[in-house]
């Protein structure tokens, strides 16, 4: 395999298509007798639906229909993980971030669409807004959701308010307490990153029909997620997933945003209800509220290191913010944790992280799953540690270094390519860094 692939270059399979333009984007789709669908969504970001005036817009010329939760009161949840997303939000029941769908608006055209949107009338009771996950986590908080206690285990601690905790992950390597008695120098910081879009290139769209011959719905999106898609979108909507056929068009990147359910259950609703073709686009503001974003951490590092710049004991807590619904966020927090320490050399590491509920926009995948927000934090506590060792950073780096038979975090034993070090030295020569390291 790596005769054939590795340092040779290859040719990218729709090189072609993307640059002679012949490749099919969603967008680039047509259809005959085509409807035009927009999404009426949450006006608070914490709120009961009090009520939902949709008279006005309906009876706009060339409205279509409208659908709310009334229309379909058996819809089920859908997500990535764990379904915890609402599809339409019922009355009495509570708006969780500003993405939230109330009604889906058909119409002959896109402007009419937009027009009878902004005429739906919203009643609500707003409720406290937690835009912080630790505020979210105080005993008097109140639940974001109210139907579930979440996946966390009995060792939380005590004062945590637990109905907001979606998850909680614990790592242990060896004996923290005697790594940190051993350290003659001990570092302990915090580190905060924020919200991230993905911003792709194009923004979330779609069309379907529904085939009443072979009582089927076509849905043509983007996703990175083919087939757990289709299975999202069927139960949802309570269909059998041979019933729904996704047909992939060209992806206007994704960088992880595309994993999560976008138009797809929107749109095959739309198009069984009106037995039409349907065509649903997001705006980029539509596409910056409602998907997902590049989870924000609070990462708590301690780290004890000797005098001669080997690290002895690694300690961390994350509190990931995965926002209203918990797509990847069980899995961001938990890879993010394994790679507190990065590619070095730890005997004795703890760590604790936990995925949050607020109200904010949900955190989901985005290139690197909790890893990037780590680098920052352990990077960041290495260059702390040899200032204050007066060591050399890339020589501290290099002798803590992974190698050949090193352990990670989580009892990974590296058989193979662990070439860390190669890399230190590859950038010491490029940066013409003007310290040495010691071979």
């Amino acid at each position: 395999m790596s005769k054939r692939y590795v340092g040779k270059d290859m040719l990218k399979v729709d090189a072609e298509s993307k640059v002679t333009g012949r490749a099919q984007y969603p967008s680039d789709l047509k259809f005959d007798n085509c409807l035009h669908v927009k999404i009426k969504r949450a006006t608070y970001p914490h709120a009961i639906l009090k009520d939902l005036d949709i008279n006005r817009a309906k009876n706009i010329d060339g409205v279509v229909d409208i659908i709310t939760a009334k229309d379909y009161p058996n819809l089920n949840k859908f997500g990535l993980i764990i379904k915890d997303q609402d599809v339409l939000i019922k009355m009495g029941e509570k708006m969780k971030f500003m993405g939230d769908a109330l009604a889906i608006i058909i119409a002959e055209t896109e402007e009419i669409a937009l027009k009878a949107r902004d005429k739906i009338g919203v009643e609500i009771k707003k409720l406290e807004v937690i835009t912080d996950p630790l505020r979210a986590i105080e005993k008097d908080a109140p639940p974001i959701h109210e139907d579930l206690s979440g996946l966390c285990t009995d060792y939380l601690k005590p004062n945590l308010n637990q109905k907001n905790i979606l998850v909680d992950h614990y790592l242990k390597k060896g004996d923290v307490k005697k790594g940190f008695t051993e350290a003659d120098l001990i570092v302990e910081n915090e580190y905060r990153t924020q919200h991230i879009d993905q911003l792709p290139l194009q923004n979330e769209s779609g069309y379907a029909l529904y085939d009443d011959k072979k009582d089927e719905i076509k849905i043509w999106a983007a996703s990175q997620w083919l087939h757990d898609t289709q299975a999202d979108v069927a139960q949802s909507i309570n269909m059998s997933k041979e019933k729904i056929r996704i047909i992939q068009t060209a992806i206007g990147g994704a960088f992880g945003k595309k994993e999560d359910v976008s138009v797809h259950i929107h749109l095959a609703l739309a198009a069984l209800h009106t037995q039409r073709p349907v065509k649903l686009e997001y705006t980029r503001e539509e596409s910056m509220i409602a998907q997902s974003k590049r989870h924000p951490l609070i990462i708590k590092a301690k780290t004890g290191v000797s005098s001669n710049g080997y690290l002895t004991a690694w300690s961390v807590e994350v509190i990931g913010d995965t926002g209203a619904y918990a797509s990847s966020g069980p899995a961001v927090v938990h890879k993010g944790m394994y790679h507190c320490t990065g590619p070095y050399n730890v005997e004795n590491i703890e760590g604790t992280s936990y995925a949050i509920y607020t109200n904010n926009t949900y955190g989901g995948a985005m290139r690197g799953f909790g890893t990037t927000q780590m680098a920052f934090a352990y990077e960041s506590q290495m260059d702390i540690l040899a200032h204050k060792l007066n060591i050399d950073p890339a020589q501290f780096r290099y002798q803590n270094a992974y190698i050949t038979g090193s352990v990670t975090p989580n009892g990974q034993k590296l058989g193979k390519s662990v070439n860390t070090k190669r890399t230190i030295e590859s950038v010491i020569d490029l940066a013409k860094w003007e310290g040495e390291i010691n071979k």
